[in-house]
């Protein structure tokens, strides 16, 4: 699996990069005009109360959505990648005025070096449509389908198998991690 993954690595790491460059654009733009964005804080304060396969579903889901955006000439992956990192920027910002710096990272990073992956996973599976057509129309290469949709296999696998480790991280360990800043 070691010597698979480091195969897909060398192959795709031009598009991991890509999807990381819009997940930190989406984390920058965040920081420049959330400010401008009025939001109810009780939520955040409160917390949530769901199960660990409950959040992996959900985060499954929403990466099988970046991935399969990608039919749509990868500009829905780019966008949800995009928001995506919006997202995580803006509720830092929100949980700053709540919670201590250490607070913040004791409960984001726990379960973030599993989720982050595998959102950059789902956005590279998202970008590969647009990647075969610039293959195609730039160098007029062929595209190996069969080891493309194996290659989009063994990373939706992997992306799945993330999810679910950081829901797990995120359920029963980041509350306890969290808890040692309060």
């Amino acid at each position: 699996m070691r010597k698979c993954l480091m195969r897909i690595w060398q192959t795709e790491k031009k598009l991991i990069w890509i999807a990381a460059l819009w997940l930190f654009a989406g984390i920058a733009l965040s920081l420049f005009i959330g400010n401008q964005i009025h939001f109810n804080t009780t939520h955040l304060m409160k917390g949530f109360d769901y199960e660990w396969y409950q959040i992996a579903a959900n985060n499954i889901g929403a990466g099988l959505l970046i991935a399969a955006s990608g039919i749509l000439l990868s500009v829905p992956a780019v966008l949800l990648t995009l928001f995506n990192g919006f997202m995580l920027g803006y509720l830092v910002m929100l949980s700053a005025s709540h919670y201590s710096a250490a607070a913040i990272v004791a409960a984001l990073v726990p379960h973030g070096i599993f989720e982050i992956p595998a959102i950059l996973i789902a956005c590279t599976i998202g970008l590969k449509p647009a990647s075969w057509l610039i293959r195609y129309a730039h160098k007029k290469q062929t595209i190996s389908w069969k080891k493309e949709w194996r290659t989009i296999a063994v990373l939706m696998g992997f992306m799945a198998a993330l999810f679910i480790v950081a829901s797990l991280v995120e359920t029963y360990v980041s509350p306890i991690t969290m808890g040692w800043f309060q």
